[in-house]
């Protein structure tokens, strides 16, 4: 593991950053404290897949896949078996890994290329909307309703919005400290080099199955557990929200305008679009419906017209040139 894991563990910047957003809650009304909560799905989820989409370079369009598979397989259990919700994220996450080990051993053993990789996992996020959409074990077309919230942690359940933020936050917190641990060490090496040039990778010895395999797994295990608090704090399983593609492609379009392949860069770009689309769909979704996607497409337009990488990246040079003059 490199030194600066470490260093960013025992700086207090971070740890003064998540105290402050812990202390929100009490003082938010309750609607900005849905859409901060909201935010922070969104933010964990691009921090999820930047690790096989931004580290990796695999353009994985199949997350909504393993959003549904939380949120929806864990609720069924619950709801047409009683199963403790728990168990149910267990098993739930379990299946998203076997999924995305299976996405990527397609993907090696075809050794497709980027597009076509990007057009089969879409094939498997439509094939699973179907699939879901048209099975009364999940609900249908018309979803699960979970038991009330009452409260009750050892069955899954939060206590309502400050509770539920709470969580969220905690596991956005996880998601980069995950991608940070993967961009110090070793695997983020080998995923970088796989990134830039497969051939190059595979002839220095880097293994290019199992370290694909890997970062899928981890991805989709930690997509898997978002997608099952996200259920139980909409305490309605809509398969048109959660297994959607279009999820996936807003999840990418927060890691792509956020800045690929870092740490900070995907929750960023999150924070900056979700609460706008959330406050846009609020205030104009009944007069203007689809305007927050207009806008989503005129500020990606902006970011690759000033940087191409992202806001973090630019953000991230300014500072370096910066320090560069003051010394």
């Amino acid at each position: 593991m490199r030194p600066q894991f470490f260093t960013t563990l025992r700086s207090p910047w971070p740890w003064l950053v998540l105290a402050l957003a812990a202390l929100l809650p009490l003082v938010l009304p309750n609607y900005y404290l849905h859409i901060l909560t909201i935010t922070l799905v969104y933010a964990a989820l691009a921090s999820a897949w930047n690790i096989v989409g931004g580290i990796a370079g695999q353009i994985s369009l199949a997350h909504s896949l393993f959003v549904g598979c939380g949120a929806m397989l864990s609720s069924a259990l619950l709801v047409r078996y009683g199963l403790n919700m728990w168990l149910g994220v267990l098993v739930s996450a379990a299946a998203a890994a076997a999924l995305g080990a299976a996405v990527s051993f397609i993907d090696y053993r075809f050794r497709l290329g980027h597009l076509s990789f990007a057009l089969i996992t879409m094939a498997f996020a439509e094939m699973a909307e179907i699939y879901v959409t048209g099975t009364e074990f999940f609900g249908g077309a018309s979803g699960l309703f979970l038991p009330k919230d009452t409260g009750n942690f050892l069955a899954f359940q939060f206590g309502g919005g400050r509770g539920a933020f709470w969580v969220m936050l905690v596991v956005t917190a996880l998601c980069l400290l995950v991608n940070l641990a993967i961009l110090c060490s070793p695997l983020g090496y080998y995923l970088r080099s796989i990134r830039d040039n497969e051939n190059a990778a595979q002839a220095i010895g880097v293994g290019l199955l199992r370290n694909k395999v890997l970062a899928m797994m981890i991805s989709a295990v930690l997509t898997a557990l978002i997608g099952a608090i996200y259920a139980r704090y909409l305490a309605f399983v809509d398969p048109y929200l959660l297994v959607s593609p279009v999820l996936t492609v807003e999840i990418i379009l927060f890691a792509t305008v956020g800045g690929l392949g870092s740490v900070v860069g995907p929750a960023l770009g999150a924070f900056l679009l979700a609460p706008l689309g959330e406050i846009l769909r609020g205030h104009f979704g009944g007069s203007l419906p689809g305007l927050h996607y207009f806008i989503y497409g005129a500020i990606v337009v902006s970011v690759i017209l000033i940087s191409p990488a992202g806001i973090w990246p630019f953000i991230e040079a300014r500072l370096k040139k910066k320090d560069a003059k003051a010394a």
